[in-house]
């Protein structure tokens, strides 16, 4: 899942010229994406590995990235 990830981020900065600061999953991918990296389980700290938000909705079926302006901490408090 990290590699899955990885090649998406990659992928849209070579499209956009920016990096994506967002990554939606589902819960299960976001579990996936959780046993690759054991020690960043926390998600504060694999958002920081990731260098994006986390955005977990069941509507998604496959992982995706994007990119927004908005300051994601102070929108969700």
């Amino acid at each position: 899942m990290l590699s899955f990830v990885y090649q998406l981020a990659h992928t849209f900065e070579r499209e956009h010229g920016y990096p994506p600061n967002l990554l939606y999953l589902n819960h299960r991918l976001y579990s996936a994406l959780r046993a690759d990296l054991p020690t960043d389980a926390e998600q504060g700290t694999l958002r920081e590995r990731l260098g994006m938000e986390i955005v977990l909705t069941e509507e998604v079926v496959h992982p995706h990235v994007a990119w927004t302006r908005l300051v994601w901490q102070q929108a969700a408090g």
